[in-house]
């Protein structure tokens, strides 16, 4: 006689909705999940133990996480059913995605508030990876050879100061990316520009 099953069923979430008693994939289970004044906009705080080592991580609230739930039986949802604020585009929405159309589709205001964040990434996320604390790994870092020597030297910089432009780079990627998140029924014509909020 077969025993009843007591497999768990692999669901993928976003951070924001993984609940207590789920298993990642690195077979953490989750003890919390919680969005605090001290955690930063769009990020949610997990609390994660595996055997008697618990750690606490903090996640985007639209990280997709693959993990193992009792009782959730595998549910194929109609995109209807998903609410705007998490459904991801499809393969063929993002290989369509117009840009011009989606920047026209926002406002003057939120065209601004992109903008100032696209230049910012732009000018010091495209300075990520040049400069370096000596003039080899400045050479060996640049990928064209229409730097000059003079060019090239500039590149050598102390440490501290890579570190914190690598650390610049980073928030202003993550600061684009979280701006993009409520915008995305929007730009991809989902939803029209007076319902997002």
């Amino acid at each position: 006689m077969l025993a009843p099953s007591n497999k768990s069923a692999l669901v993928k979430v976003p951070a924001r909705h993984l609940l207590r008693g789920d298993v990642t994939g690195s077979g953490e289970v989750v003890l919390s999940v919680s969005a605090g004044a001290k955690t930063p906009r769009g990020m949610v705080d997990v609390l994660l133990q595996k055997g008697d080592r618990k750690r606490a991580a903090i996640w985007n609230t639209r990280t997709i996480i693959g993990v193992r739930r009792r009782g959730t039986p595998p549910v194929e949802v109609a995109e209807k059913e998903i609410p705007l604020s998490d459904r991801l585009p499809t393969f063929h929405e993002l290989a369509a995605f117009d840009a011009s159309k989606a920047w026209d589709r926002l406002s003057p205001e939120q065209q601004r508030e992109i903008g100032a964040l696209a230049l910012r990434f732009g000018t010091v996320g495209q300075c990520e990876g040049y400069f370096h604390e000596t003039i080899e790994g400045v050479r060996e870092g640049f990928s064209s050879s229409h730097w000059t020597p003079q060019v090239q030297a500039t590149a050598v910089w102390p440490r501290l100061q890579i570190e914190l432009v690598e650390s610049a780079a980073r928030a202003a990627f993550e600061a684009l990316c979280e701006h993009f998140d409520p915008l995305w029924p929007q730009l991809f014509g989902w939803q029209a520009r007076k319902e997002v909020k």
